[in-house]
């Protein structure tokens, strides 16, 4: 190992540059203690060690500087002569450590650099190499390489994985021509607040607006898509409603996905790259009222519905469409409503089962025939499916029947994605009890389109029977014993489903359905899966995030106490009218789902007993292992607390409540 020459005729000066820094140091602290001691403290601390060494060394000294300071040591009162000999002493010491270094420059500067060596230095690193000489050209190319290396490198560690929407209004221009500004100014503004509404929904990250399009980005692929699928379907009752020119808007749009480096307070205008370049040429190219994607993205959806190959490339990229003029099959739907608030990927969200209380005509008014079963009227539609309330001639039962809409897909895809469903059609079918609702039959439409037929239940789904009536309110008034008791009903439901296999993956106040005589039913086991298998779609991620468990937000392994943890939200926002993970946004919502504690529920409603809070906390522990491990137990607890508080309501005077 070579020593450097300069490094050995400085070495000396640095040694005593540093012992006198130490020394400077423990000179200056032991008369700040001395200082510090002249104030009240334990008798205990003037037989210490350390003290009585101070006391030997420095009181004699402070006894002969103190006259140079016009005072004397010690006094009968606070004297601040070692203090001042402290601050005194450090100020030598700054100024000793200038003239030391000084020095160490001029003996360095006397003392000619070696030849055949040079220096190159890169991030955190200086090391002495055989270049010739530290100003040669080829030095100092190593040195910009790898500085270009190093650069590379930290870029590339911060890249974060988006996916880009870009939007455009076809033929902007030509719209405004002869319109009033009145009538231009309040129609592109209502149209930027339906698209600011609609990705705040599905959780845009950032955003850049330009007059006439628009460049969104997500941190999912899934969110992405859903919210063009969701602009596009909006559309019409915008033209319709909102739209007062006379030219009806149509929107090209466009979606791509890639690593990007873009950081929190990156301004999204100012990102310049190739992912985002290929989103705005998708959009560019896309035919009016479409919204295109390459091949890659459109592997990567969980739900590829309404997709169909377009017979041309982009960037090199296959093309795959979804358009919104397809037709839809059976009645003409009526627009469809907003995705819940908070739902991981709306456009790929089943068709809830609505109750019988929210019955409507269809738009004409005629019946209409699904395989041998009369329509009567249409319940509810999504972007996936519609219900409808229909009649079975063979029994003249009344029945409600889910239709899945396949959309255009490629064979083998819609092949795959039958198949998928008649598996958790069966498994949803091999179950009986009266707190599921019943699967009677399944088949395919005259155009394709799978469906299944379902016991129809008169009542209401929970989320609407404990709507707030009154700005302010919580909940609306229910004895919390009936709360328990419905509860109770849900989980000896699950408990049913969960030692037959079967895992729901989606329990909400939405899927919860009950009568008019209190019982509850539990609906949408369409999208449930046997325990233990693979037979779903790989990678698809079934439920809504507010109800979500932390594996299923992550990704791990779900088994039935999965659906212990959606019971625990579900129970918690019917004991409180309030979610115990709230927040905006879907990644917000996540996130406090697998890492954030739940708010204290009696913090959410104070008149809640005691007994209450263990029972719901123990449901939403974050760990699979620290829950209820079976729905029986938490039925059989429920009973018995509901049992407990029925028992007091009982002894309580007249005119008490509990």
């Amino acid at each position: 190992m070579q020593v450097n020459k300069r490094s050995l005729a400085t070495f000396p000066i640095a040694i005593v540059q540093t012992l006198i820094g130490w020394a400077a140091i423990v000179f200056c602290a032991g008369l700040v203690i001395l200082f510090a001691l002249q104030f009240h403290h334990s008798p205990k601390l003037d037989s210490l060690w350390l003290v009585t060494q101070l006391h030997l060394y420095g009181d004699p000294l402070l006894t002969d500087i103190a006259p140079y300071l016009n005072s004397k040591w010690p006094l009968d009162s606070i004297s601040f002569v070692p203090l001042v000999v402290a601050l005194g002493g450090f100020a030598v010491k700054l100024g000793a450590s200038a003239v030391l270094t000084r020095a160490r420059k001029g003996v360095a500067s006397l003392i000619p650099a070696e030849k055949g060596k040079g220096v190159r230095a890169s991030v955190g690193l200086v090391e002495e190499t055989e270049t010739g000489g530290a100003e040669t050209a080829e030095a100092r190319e190593q040195l910009l390489k790898r500085y270009r290396e190093i650069e590379g490198k930290l870029k590339a560690a911060k890249k974060k994985r988006c996916s880009f929407l870009s939007l455009d209004i076809v033929g902007s221009t030509q719209m405004k021509v002869g319109e009033r500004e009145t009538e231009i100014s309040a129609t592109f503004q209502a149209y930027e607040e339906m698209l600011k509404k609609i990705f705040k929904q599905y959780g845009a990250w950032k955003d850049a607006w330009t007059p006439d399009g628009v460049m969104i980005c997500f941190l999912q692929t899934d969110l992405a898509v859903a919210a063009g699928i969701r602009v596009l379907q909006r559309l019409q009752r915008f033209n319709e409603q909102d739209n007062k020119l006379r030219t009806p808007f149509r929107l090209r749009c466009g979606v791509n996905e890639g690593e990007v480096q873009i950081f929190e307070d990156s301004k999204l205008e100012k990102v310049a790259d190739h992912v985002i370049d290929v989103a705005g040429h998708m959009q560019k190219e896309g035919r009016p009222n479409t919204l295109w994607l390459g091949e890659e993205v459109y592997n990567l959806l969980a739900d590829k519905s309404g997709f169909r190959p377009v017979n041309k490339q982009v960037d090199d990229f296959n093309v795959y469409e979804w358009s919104l003029e397809a037709p839809p099959p059976g009645p003409k739907p009526k627009p469809a409503p907003p995705p819940a608030k908070g739902t991981l990927a709306g456009a790929a969200a089943p068709a809830p089962i609505v109750a019988a209380t929210d019955v409507e005509a269809t738009q004409d008014g005629l019946l209409h025939r699904i395989g041998r079963y009369e329509i009567l009227h249409e319940l509810g539609r999504g972007a996936m499916g519609a219900v409808y309330q229909a009649r079975d001639p063979q029994i003249g039962r009344i029945v409600a029947i889910k239709v899945i809409m396949v959309g255009n897909q490629p064979p083998e895809v819609l092949e795959d994605y039958k198949q998928r469903f008649y598996r958790e059609a069966q498994t949803a079918g091999q179950m009986s009890h009266p707190g599921i609702v019943t699967i009677y039959d399944m088949a395919e439409d005259t155009d394709g389109n799978p469906y299944l037929v379902m016991e129809f239940v008169e009542g209401m789904t929970l989320d609407k029977i404990l709507a707030p009536q009154k700005p302010g309110q919580t909940a609306a008034p229910m004895p919390l014993k009936d709360k328990l008791g419905i509860a109770a009903q849900v989980a000896d439901a699950l408990d049913y489903a969960h030692r037959r296999k079967v895992i729901h993956r989606d329990i909400k106040p939405a899927n919860i359905l009950v009568t008019p005589e209190g019982k509850a039913k539990i609906a949408d086991f369409g999208i449930a899966k046997m325990a233990g298998t693979q037979m779903t779609h790989t990678g698809l991620l079934v439920g809504t995030p507010a109800f979500m468990s932390p594996e299923q937000i992550t990704g791990a392994e779900v088994d039935s106490r999965s659906d212990i943890f959606s019971f625990g939200v579900l129970a918690y926002w019917m004991l409180t009218g309030k979610r115990p993970f709230p927040g905006d946004a879907i990644t917000q919502i996540a996130y406090k789902v697998v890492h954030v504690p739940p708010v204290p529920i009696r913090e959410a409603n104070p008149d809640l007993p005691p007994e209450v809070e263990p029972l719901i906390l123990k449901c939403l522990a974050k760990k699979p292992d620290e829950r209820y491990q079976t729905a029986r137990d938490l039925a059989a607890d429920l009973e018995t607390l509901k049992a407990r508080l029925t028992l007091a309501s009982a002894s309580l005077p007249a005119g008490s409540t509990t």
